[in-house]
């Protein structure tokens, strides 16, 4: 399990700058990126995915995580409350730098599912890079691609899922045209 460790997600993030890099592939769905602690490497990794697909549109990025929080029992419900506010931030931030992209380079991000009483998730937070058509870890590519393959396991996160509409705009979209 990579974890929030930063040399090993580093090391990765600097491995998908390699011209050979076709895919990306990203999980991070640890409670612990939620976390102030890692908020600095979570913002980093997003910058570095940003600007991969920026200057990069024939690779193809993928990331998972999480739709909603698992059940939490060990928390305190302020600290409950700053995961989940921290959580909607940085979804909110995901969809509005995908919907700056163009459709052909925005990155795929897929929210994991999680059921009302599950305490685990079944991905494994961590960085893949397919390298000339190879990931570099087969058997946890594997696992992650079964998740994105598994019916009804992911929601795609969309411009949608945003309000970009601010305080004075009007929830029709056709009012900008």
């Amino acid at each position: 399990m990579t974890g929030t460790s930063p040399a090993v997600w580093r090391e990765g993030l600097g491995a998908m700058t390699d011209p050979a890099v076709t895919a990306v592939m990203t999980v991070q769905c640890g409670l612990e990126w939620l976390r102030p602690a890692s908020a600095a490497l979570r913002d980093e990794i997003d910058e570095a995915v940003t600007e991969l697909a920026l200057n990069r549109s024939d690779v193809r990025i993928d990331r998972i995580v999480l739709h909603s929080l698992p059940a939490v029992t060990d928390t305190s419900p302020a600290e409950l409350t700053a995961l989940n506010s921290a959580h909607a931030d940085w979804l909110y931030r995901l969809a509005v730098a995908g919907a700056l992209l163009p459709d052909s380079a925005r990155p795929r991000v897929h929210r994991l599912i999680v059921a009302g009483g599950q305490r685990t998730v079944d991905a494994v937070d961590g960085i893949e890079l397919q390298v000339n058509g190879a990931w570099s870890h087969p058997g946890a590519a594997a696992a992650t691609l079964g998740i994105l393959c598994r019916g009804g396991a992911t929601t795609p996160l969309t411009g949608y899922d945003i309000d970009m509409d601010g305080p004075f705009g009007d929830a029709d979209p056709s009012v900008y045209l």
